[in-house]
C-alpha cells in the first residue's frame, strides 16, 4: 500500500483553530478527535513556509506533532476556504518508511516536476472526498491520469458481481480485443501491482500465446502503465493509462499511478459502505425488510433491467387490526414478522419484498407471463391465509392482493406501478378480502 495514498485532512476555521481532523490524521498521532478539537493548529504542525506561496497554493515540508510525543515528518498544502471560512489541510507522510519519500526522491519535492506531481495529488484528494457515486470516481480518474501523465487515452474499469468492467474513458485496444480473452485491465486487479508495457511486443511477456502486440499495434498503442486500485488491501478495480508514442517512464511514475487510483479506490470503497449504512437503515425495524423509501429505490432500478414482464403485488392485509386491538402491538408486530418470512419464502432471492408501512407489502418480481403474476398473487394470498399457532381460532388472518403486470417495451413509471396495484388490492378489499384482483388501465402500458 502507497503511502502517498493516504491523504490526511485537518480543517481549520479563521484563527487556526483545528475544527476536525480525518481518521489518518489521528492515526498518525495516536490520539482521539476530542484531543486535537479546539486546538491551534501551530500546537500540532511546524511549517517550514507558510501554506501560501508565491502561486497562493505551494504545498511545503512541517513536522506533525502528537499529544503522545509522535513526531512525522509530512508535506502539507492548503486545499482553499469553502463558503462558511472554512479552510481544509491536505496532509502527506515523508517519513523515511513512507513510500512517498521513495517514490518522489525526498520528501520536500523539490524538482518543479515533484512538485507539479504533488499539487495534482493535493487537488484530487479534495476531488475524490466530494465524489458521490462510482462513476463519478471513475471519471474524476480519468481526468487526473491523463493530465499527470500526459495520457493519449484513459480506461478504468471497476469490479462488480459480473466481472471487470470498463465504467469511464476510452480503451483503444477494445474494438481489437479478442473474443473469450479476460477484460483489459484483469492481470492488473489480480496481480496487485502496477504493470508497465514500454512496447508492443512487451506487451507479449503479460499476456502470452494471444498476439497482444499486434493488438496494442492494431489501437495505434505503443506504450501503456496499468495500475490496481486497492483499498485497504481490497481489490477494487484496474486504471490504464495508454500512450500512441514511444514513453519512457521514470522512477516516479508507478507511486504516481498507485497513488491516483488508490484515491479513487478509496472514493469508491467510502461511497460503497455510505450506501450499504444508508440501505441498513431504510429496513423497517419490526420485520427486518426494505421499507417504503428502499422499495420505491429497487422497483425503479428492477425497471431497468431485462424481463419478459415484470408484476408489481400490493397485500394489504385483512383482520389485522383485530390482532392488535385483542392481543396488543407486540403480538401484532410478531405476526408481520412471520408473515414476512412466509412472503419471502413464496418469493425468489432476486425479486424485491418489502413492508409498504402498517399492514401493507410490496412484493415485484420478473414473471414470463400474465398467467404466472396472477398465480405468484396467490401463493402469496394462500401462504398468508395459513394459519398461525399463535393466534385464538376467533382470530383469522387473510390478505386482499392487488396485481398489476407490465412487459418490457415501454416505459413504466414506479409511481403508477404502485398506485395500479394499490387500486387492485382496494377492489379485492372492497370485494370480501382473501382474493387478488388484477389491475386493468387503459391506455397505459399494464398488461391485461
Amino acid at each position: 500500500m502507497l503511502g502517498l495514498a493516504i491523504c490526511g485532512l485537518i480543517s481549520v476555521d479563521g484563527q487556526s483553530t483545528i475544527l476536525d481532523a480525518n481518521t489518518q490524521v489521528l492515526s498518525w498521532l495516536n490520539c482521539d478527535r476530542e484531543d486535537v478539537i479546539g486546538r491551534p493548529l501551530e500546537a500540532l504542525l511546524t511549517l517550514r513556509m507558510p501554506l501560501e506561496g508565491a502561486d497562493g497554493q505551494r504545498p511545503t515540508d512541517a513536522t506533525l506533532h502528537g499529544v503522545s510525543g509522535v513526531v512525522r515528518p509530512v508535506v502539507v498544502g492548503s486545499l482553499g476556504e469553502d463558503e462558511s471560512g472554512v479552510e481544509r489541510i491536505a496532509v502527506y507522510d515523508v517519513s523515511t518508511r513512507s513510500a512517498f519519500s521513495l517514490g518522489f526522491q525526498g520528501a520536500e519535492a523539490k524538482t518543479e516536476r515533484g512538485r507539479q506531481r504533488l499539487q495534482i495529488l493535493l487537488n484530487a484528494a479534495v476531488g475524490f472526498g466530494n465524489v458521490r457515486t462510482e462513476v463519478d470516481a471513475a471519471e474524476l480518474l480519468v481526468d487526473v491520469a491523463q493530465r499527470a501523465f500526459a495520457a493519449s487515452a484513459v480506461s478504468v474499469h471497476i469490479g462488480g458481481p459480473e466481472g471487470l468492467i470498463q465504467v469511464a474513458g476510452v480503451n483503444p485496444l477494445a474494438a481489437h480485443w479478442p473474443t473469450g480473452l479476460r477484460p483489459a485491465g484483469t492481470t492488473t486487479f489480480l496481480g496487485g501491482q502496477v504493470l508497465i508495457v514500454r512496447s508492443p511486443e512487451h506487451a507479449d511477456s503479460y499476456v502470452p500465446g494471444v498476439g497482444m502486440s499486434d493488438i496494442y499495434r492494431a489501437g495505434g498503442v505503443h506504450a501503456a502503465i496499468a495500475s490496481p486500485m486497492r483499498s485497504h488491501g481490497d481489490a477494487v478495480g484496474a486504471m490504464v493509462c495508454f500512450f500512441d508514442h514511444p514513453r519512457e517512464f521514470d522512477e516516479e511514475a508507478v507511486p504516481l499511478a498507485e497513488a491516483l487510483s488508490n484515491q479513487a479506490a478509496q472514493a469508491i470503497a467510502r461511497i460503497r459502505l455510505e450506501d450499504t449504512l444508508r440501505r441498513a437503515a431504510m429496513h423497517d425495524e419490526v420485520t427486518g425488510l426494505p421499507n417504503r423509501r428502499l422499495i420505491e429505490e429497487d422497483v425503479t432500478r428492477t425497471l431497468f433491467q431485462d424481463y419478459s414482464a415484470l408484476t408489481v403485488i400490493f397485500i394489504d392485509l385483512d383482520g389485522f387490526k383485530a390482532v392488535n386491538d385483542l392481543l396488543g402491538h407486540a403480538a401484532g408486530d410478531a405476526l408481520l414478522r412471520e408473515i414476512g418470512q412466509r412472503l419471502r419464502g413464496v418469493i425468489r432471492e432476486s425479486d424485491v419484498l418489502g413492508r409498504f408501512g402498517g399492514d401493507e407489502f410490496i412484493a415485484v418480481a420478473a414473471v414470463d407471463s400474465v398467467g404466472d403474476a396472477a398465480a405468484l398473487a396467490d401463493r402469496i394470498r394462500a401462504a398468508i391465509a395459513e394459519p398461525y399457532d399463535e393466534l385464538p381460532p376467533v382470530l383469522s388472518i387473510t390478505a386482499s392482493v392487488g396485481v398489476v403486470t407490465v412487459g418490457n417495451d415501454g416505459a413504466p413509471v414506479m409511481d403508477q406501478l404502485i398506485r395500479a396495484a394499490d387500486h387492485a388490492m382496494y377492489e379485492a378489499k372492497m370485494a370480501g378480502g382473501d382474493r387478488v384482483a388484477v389491475a386493468r388501465i387503459a391506455s397505459s402500458p399494464v398488461l391485461q
